[in-house]
């Protein structure tokens, strides 16, 4: 194709040979289009099947608070939106958990049925309640941390980046509990469980500690209120929403 006549496919914006992105529109100047383009963009623009995964799953696993600080920095390119990675993390998460624990259903009896009841509710029914009780979250964090003065923004971020950790610990979790079940290991399923949980605490404390950049006693304190204060939301919640489930089942 002559220089002249090169054109973005998009806008028709007059384009020149070395471009690689239309300067008005910004779509990539492809030469063709076949199934490989449509992939490729497919998993970049939805999944951002790139360094990205790398860059952002690596920190949220073993540096608290790390890409709460980065965002807040200003220095956003190199990492998966926070958001784009609460959503993609927990599809991951429960579909995982749906599929492990529908493998184990037995539908023999009524206590098997009501077994089943319960799976489907935290296949089902928990991704939902963590999408409402992540705002309160932020907002539990936000009157701990009244008197810093920081806005909404860094709270929510703060839910968003420990939520997704949750996850990507619970898909770690849930993987090789699916291993250790299937050999028979349950002692060292129960083990790993409480490691993670343990984990879990430890991150979320040093993560408080990173962010908000508080003494290691006021740290401990607040950590504590805020992990008894969710712990209760989330009973709570989770049986307000059982018990509604069950009048109408």
């Amino acid at each position: 194709m002559e220089e002249e006549n090169l054109r973005c496919l998009n806008c028709e914006t007059s384009l020149q040979s070395d471009f690689e992105f239309c300067p008005t529109c910004g779509q990539e100047v492809e030469s063709d289009s076949n199934l490989k383009s449509l992939f490729r963009h497919f998993l970049s623009d939805y999944f951002t099947f790139d360094s990205k995964i790398i860059r952002s799953l690596q920190p949220l696993i073993t540096k608290p608070g790390f890409l709460t600080i980065e965002y807040l920095k200003g220095k956003r390119a190199n990492y998966i939106a926070p958001l784009r990675m609460f959503i993609f993390l927990s599809i991951i998460f429960f579909l995982l958990l749906s599929i492990s624990s529908s493998g184990n259903i037995q539908y023999t009896d009524a206590a098997a049925l009501d077994d089943d009841f319960y799976n489907k509710f935290f296949e089902n029914r928990l991704p939902m309640l963590f999408f409402v009780l992540l705002p309160l979250f932020a907002l539990i964090i936000s009157l701990l941390y009244k008197k810093q003065k920081r806005g909404m923004l860094t709270h929510f971020l703060f839910a968003l980046h420990f939520h997704s950790s949750i996850f990507i610990l619970g898909i770690i979790y849930t993987l090789l509990s699916y291993v250790f079940v299937a050999f028979s290991m349950q002692t060292v399923n129960k083990v790993l469980l409480k490691v993670v949980s343990g984990y879990l605490a430890f991150y979320l404390w040093r993560a408080l500690r990173k962010v908000y950049e508080e003494s290691r006693a006021k740290t401990s304190w607040k950590f504590i209120v805020l992990a008894i204060l969710y712990a209760i939301l989330l009973v709570a919640s989770s049986i307000i929403l059982l018990l509604l489930l069950s009048i109408n089942r």
